[in-house]
């Protein structure tokens, strides 16, 4: 249920084609975008694949009649951790791109990734309710 949640929401995530094309990159700035946008679905597949790992520790941990919710806490935290070097290696690609960009491309870069980092604040708040829900049991 979890990942069919984050699956639905993961098409929020998407629109690195509408920045590109509103950024009207030069061909330095562009060769720069496409290391950031690469870095940046390493380090999200990088959860994906964190979260695929532990699903079936979760699964199990939930089943049972008394969850150990440090169990749970401490798979949650494999999984940044395991995630960390991925997102630092993206942001360190955009810092370079921002560096090449003008003001307002810079302007526009930053709203998207605004919008990005709220939509999976969103999606973090939705697999945290699920959780709670599950825990209720």
């Amino acid at each position: 249920m979890l990942l069919a949640c984050a699956g639905a929401r993961a098409a929020d995530l998407a629109g690195f084609d509408e920045l590109e094309k509103s950024l009207r990159l030069d061909p330095a700035q562009k060769a720069q975008f496409d290391v950031a946008v690469g870095a940046t679905h390493r380090a999200l597949l990088s959860v994906a694949l964190g979260v695929l790992e532990v699903k079936d520790r979760v699964g199990a941990e939930l089943a049972k009649p008394k969850p150990d919710l440090r169990e749970l806490a401490r798979a949650q935290d494999e999984v940044i951790e395991q995630a960390r070097p991925a997102f630092r290696e993206a942001r360190g690609e955009w810092a370079r791109l921002y560096a090449l960009l003008d003001p307002a491309q810079v302007a526009r870069a930053r709203a998207f990734v605004e919008r990005k980092l709220r939509a999976l604040e969103h999606i973090g708040g939705e697999l945290r309710g699920l959780l709670g829900a599950e825990d209720r049991r």
